[in-house]
């Protein structure tokens, strides 16, 4: 079986901790922070009365407990949020990642406007405040019995377990090219868990960290680390706050999900297109070799910078 890395428990008792962790750029797992009264209150009786058992929820209903976004083995539904609890609670392979209630194909999640009904019982730690100073969005999520598959995040997020228990298996960013991650996509095909149990070929030269989250839990996920989310019960509800950690960098583009890549990377995308279109003509042989030269020197600039 492959090594894994656990990733540390801390206690952040102020507001400079956290930003050592921030600069530290590595996954920690947040222990003994005060989340509200969520954490007590937020059972699915709760929810469902709160939120309103009539209020339409779009969810991913999978075929697999082992969800695909490439393959796309789930369906985007739309169902009373009642109806999804209690599939759930049932067993059911289905999973909420809220989205902007009033404009959801353009704004990013909101839980306060979103899920007004919830907002007051959960509140992020002071000693995170430069979380909470620079949100970009804030997700209700809740899991039944279905994987999130591999993905990574261009911004750095709080990931804060509430309810139930989740295994995360994260994989530091250099891994990136040993996990099948197309060209410019930000989602993997790989089942990590099955994988890993297995000693697979397709996660050899990768180095994996595990976080077992429970109840209170935050954990801290540093920019474009890769992850993927097994639920360990069979209700997991969580609040995952994204916030930008870069001062400047991020697309000025539309980004609902905060997994939209820096600018400079999709602009890269668009010259290497170009650079490649300007070889089209040319021998094979030859194409390789300058091809090849440019991706060395590319990297040697990287390297010197």
């Amino acid at each position: 079986m492959h090594k894994i890395v656990n990733i540390p428990r801390i206690t952040v008792n102020t507001k400079e901790s956290f930003l050592e962790v921030m600069e530290r750029g590595k996954p920690v797992i947040i222990q003994g922070a005060s989340l509200g009264t969520c954490v007590q209150t937020w059972t699915s009786e709760y929810l469902t009365h709160k939120v309103g058992h009539e209020r339409k929820v779009t969810v991913h209903k999978a075929t697999s407990s082992k969800m695909d976004f490439n393959t796309k083995n789930f369906a985007y539904v739309t169902i009373p949020f009642g109806e999804f609890m209690q599939s759930v609670a049932e067993g059911g392979k289905m999973y909420l990642r809220a989205l902007s209630e009033d404009q959801p194909a353009n704004q990013p999640a909101n839980l306060q406007t979103d899920f007004p009904q919830l907002a007051d019982d959960f509140r992020l730690p002071e000693e995170l405040s430069f979380v909470s100073e620079n949100v970009f969005s804030s997700v209700l999520r809740v899991s039944g019995l279905a994987n999130m598959w591999l993905h990574y995040d261009v911004m750095a997020n709080v990931y804060c377990q509430i309810v139930g228990s989740k295994r995360l298996v994260l994989f530091p960013p250099s891994d990136v090219t040993h996990l099948s991650f197309a060209p410019g996509a930000s989602s993997s095909s790989i089942d990590v868990f099955s994988a890993l149990e297995s000693s697979s070929p397709a996660v050899a030269q990768t180095h994996p960290h595990e976080a077992i989250l429970n109840p209170g839990d935050i954990l801290f996920l540093p920019p474009l680390w890769l992850h993927t989310a097994m639920p360990l019960t069979a209700l997991g509800v969580a609040v995952n706050v994204f916030f930008r950690s870069l001062e400047t960098g991020y697309s000025s583009g539309r980004d609902v999900y905060g997994n939209r890549d820096i600018a400079a990377y999709e602009k890269g995308r668009q010259d290497i297109t170009r650079i490649a279109n300007s070889f089209g003509k040319m021998p094979s042989d030859i194409r390789e070799f300058y091809v090849t030269r440019l991706a060395d020197e590319l990297r040697q600039k990287h390297i010197a910078s």
